[in-house]
């Protein structure tokens, strides 16, 4: 039973780390950059369907092939603290 509320709370917190990584960078964009990016029904879509993962097609679509993947996977990284940690100390191990 313990598994189960972690899993729902780590969920929880994917969820809403997105949602915010994805709206603060759209409040942040030129009117022009934003006008590449989702409106708010496919917004929603996106982070109840695909979660974390649309951080990165996001940042492609609101800031170009070149820098937009690597701000996806860093913002990607914060989104999921718990993929973060694994991986570091997968590092170490």
């Amino acid at each position: 039973m313990p598994e189960l509320l972690v899993l729902a709370v780590l969920t929880l917190i994917h969820y809403l780390a997105t949602w915010w990584i994805v709206r603060r960078d759209m409040r942040r964009l030129p009117p022009k950059k934003l006008a590449r990016c989702w409106n708010g029904a496919s917004f929603g879509s996106a982070v109840l369907a695909f979660g974390p993962l649309c951080i990165v097609v996001h940042f492609i679509k609101g800031h170009g092939w070149l820098k937009g993947p690597w701000l996806g996977i860093a913002w990607t990284f914060v989104a999921m603290p718990d993929l973060t940690l694994a991986l570091v100390a997968s590092l170490f191990v």
